[in-house]
């Protein structure tokens, strides 16, 4: 599995300056992405672009050798994308429902789904007594956890991951860790935008600069 973006420029409506320019770079199989940069620098912009949230204006995204945007929607249950804000994630009335919301776009089988629910809460050490709470009632890092697990709970092989730490208790945080590394030991593809390089340090494969815009410098952490 691989992503190339090629060439690409991508310039939000309304406005004149570019938030990302002359972006090449490929994202590959079984590694870890660190993507910093001041803020504005455009590292969730290029998280948006890589799973086709957001269509570059010129250059394009490319998946296993073809365009990404000629195979959406198909290819979208590859990308799990956390934002930074949960709040812009979920929109249902309880835990359980935010959780099993995705799944049930591509199964049916309620057993299925309930056996992967527990699976999530055993994994995160979380009580079932929270799946029937409604999630305004979560705390913030509650509800990043209950966002994360609407995305894992359908498997995705790409993660793209916008500050995910922020706000998690440091149990979370070690969690959180467990399922990069995890995604990485399964062949997938994780990529995070982050501020913070302590937290991933010993983690990412590869570090991105990112500064208006542009691509300053890839480190290659192991050379």
């Amino acid at each position: 599995m691989k992503i190339e973006l090629i060439d690409v420029y991508y310039r939000y409506p309304g406005q004149q300056e570019y938030a990302l320019k002359n972006i090449n770079i490929v994202f590959e199989a079984g590694k870890i992405y660190l993507v910093t940069g001041p803020n504005g620098a455009g590292k969730t912009t290029l998280l948006l672009v890589t799973a086709g949230l957001l269509k570059p204006e010129k250059g394009d995204v490319i998946l296993n050798g073809v365009s990404l945007f000629k195979q959406l929607p198909g290819a979208r249950r590859l990308f799990g994308f956390l934002f930074q804000n949960p709040d812009l994630m979920l929109f249902n009335p309880t835990v359980y429902d935010e959780i099993t919301y995705s799944i049930r776009q591509i199964c049916n089988d309620e057993e299925r789904i309930k056996s992967r629910v527990k699976e999530l809460l055993k994994f995160f050490e979380i009580d079932e007594n929270i799946l029937s709470r409604p999630i305004h009632t979560l705390s913030y890092g509650y509800k990043k956890i209950v966002a994360l697990m609407s995305i894992l709970i359908y498997n995705p092989k790409i993660l793209l991951l916008d500050e995910p730490h922020t706000n998690l208790s440091r149990k979370f945080v070690e969690k959180l860790k467990k399922v990069i590394v995890l995604n990485r030991e399964s062949g997938g593809i994780t990529i995070i935008a982050s501020h913070n390089r302590n937290i991933y340090r010993g983690l990412a494969d590869y570090i991105i600069h990112i500064s208006n815009g542009e691509i300053v410098k890839i480190y290659n952490i192991y050379s």
